[in-house]
């Protein structure tokens, strides 16, 4: 996760272990009403714990990113911890925390997948395909290469080339052709035949 989580984070780490049971709980109310939440429950839960609301809000968005995220990847207690690892939060949060995404890991896991903005629900399977194939062109990019056979006088030479190095030969033969229709070029022919 990046910096900014764990900052929004910082709010949990002097909570107590009935605090973030507490902030858990508000954070699968908020996946399981399709990442909507009322501002009455966030004022409730800043009044309780004594944290600005705007902080409150920060810290239930970026635990809801990590029991989503975590859900997905179908954490278990041990892969979970080690996820909130990088944050330092105090045994007994961490435990409280974890307990309430063990919970409703289930829960988490059947809201997540359709309401998160970052995956999607195909009905159209024509329309998933050409979605997968435009996906996957633009993460992958295309690297075309190029073979040539060259038939010489000795033995026919066989090479790949990429775009760049296709380009310098491009060069290379055309300077060839420059320098063959040159004058000193062809009266050194001459002499040779």
């Amino acid at each position: 996760m990046s910096a900014l989580v764990a900052n929004d984070l910082t709010p949990l780490l002097g909570l107590n272990a009935a605090s973030a049971t507490q902030t858990s709980s508000l954070c699968v109310q908020y996946i399981q009403t399709a990442f909507t939440i009322d501002n009455s429950e966030i004022k409730k839960l800043a009044g309780e714990i004594n944290i600005p609301q705007k902080e409150v809000m920060a810290m239930v968005l970026a635990l809801s990113k990590i029991f989503a995220e975590s859900s997905k990847r179908q954490h278990n207690e041990h892969f979970f911890r080690k996820a909130i690892s990088p944050y330092a939060l105090p045994d007994p949060v961490a435990d409280a925390v974890t307990g309430v995404y063990l919970k409703n890991q289930k829960l988490i896991f059947e809201n997540t997948p359709s309401k998160n903005s970052s995956t999607r629900e195909y009905t159209d399977l024509s329309w998933r395909m050409d979605v997968e194939i435009a996906r996957r062109s633009v993460q992958n990019m295309a690297e075309p290469n190029w073979k040539f056979n060259v038939s010489t006088s000795k033995e026919p030479i066989e090479f790949q080339c990429d775009a760049a190095m296709l380009d310098k030969l491009k060069g290379e033969l055309e300077l060839a052709l420059r320098e063959e229709k040159d004058t000193h070029s062809q009266r050194f022919q001459r002499y040779m035949n």
